[in-house]
């Protein structure tokens, strides 16, 4: 009788940080930053049970080299606070965030469901099937039209003021940030919650 040996150990890591995201308005020219909360993973297999401590500490290596690598590519929708505007990296990623949207949903449902009466051998339900198709067609177009016409600057500025206030420091704070720490636009914290600093999660335009 054959008995499986396991040969190879997979060792998993995480990671969680935070970085100060610095950056400069397009727009109006002011300077604000918002604090990026992060999490990443890594893993390295252990060879016939070799080096169980070497690999515990290549995959915590290899998960703060991906949260590093991800601190340096992320970027949240804050909009500046004193003018309101996102930024072209922030729009960008807010219109891939609607490429999708409700309308285009409901015409796919509408659509399948416009399929169901062919189903059935009665007169005429060609007709419903046409219709629905025909409806579903429209509204799919009318989505796809809203998404590619999606500027998240458009609008009263607001509310995205308010955002950027909320989710930002600038002007004094920021200022007072740099003062006490002169290294904050290159420093990240793994594993320190800051209690003085603003929410950075769930950031969505108002």
């Amino acid at each position: 009788m054959l008995i499986p040996i396991p040969i190879v150990t997979k060792h998993t890591a995480a990671a969680r940080g935070a970085v100060w995201k610095f950056v400069s308005c397009t727009h109006c020219l002011e300077r604000y930053a918002y604090l990026l909360e992060l999490e990443a993973t890594g893993e390295d297999h252990d060879l016939t049970f070799l080096d169980a401590k070497g690999s515990v500490e290549r995959a915590r290596a290899q998960a703060e080299h991906n949260l590093l690598q991800k601190s340096r590519n992320a970027v949240l929708p804050v909009p500046c606070p004193s003018c309101g505007s996102y930024q072209e990296d922030m729009a960008k990623a807010l219109r891939e965030e609607t490429s999708i949207n409700r309308v285009q949903i409901v015409g796919l449902v509408i659509g399948a469901l416009s399929l169901i009466p062919l189903m059935f051998d009665m007169a005429n339900t060609w007709v419903l099937a046409l219709l629905g198709v025909v409806v579903a067609l429209t509204l799919v177009g009318y989505g796809t039209v809203l998404a590619l016409r999606f500027d998240p600057n458009a609008g009263d500025p607001e509310p995205r003021k308010l955002l950027g206030r909320k989710c930002a420091v600038w002007g004094e704070q920021l200022a007072e940030l740099l003062a006490t720490s002169p290294n904050a636009e290159h420093l990240a914290t793994a594993d320190r919650p800051r209690e003085d600093a603003p929410p950075s999660h769930n950031v969505k335009p108002t």
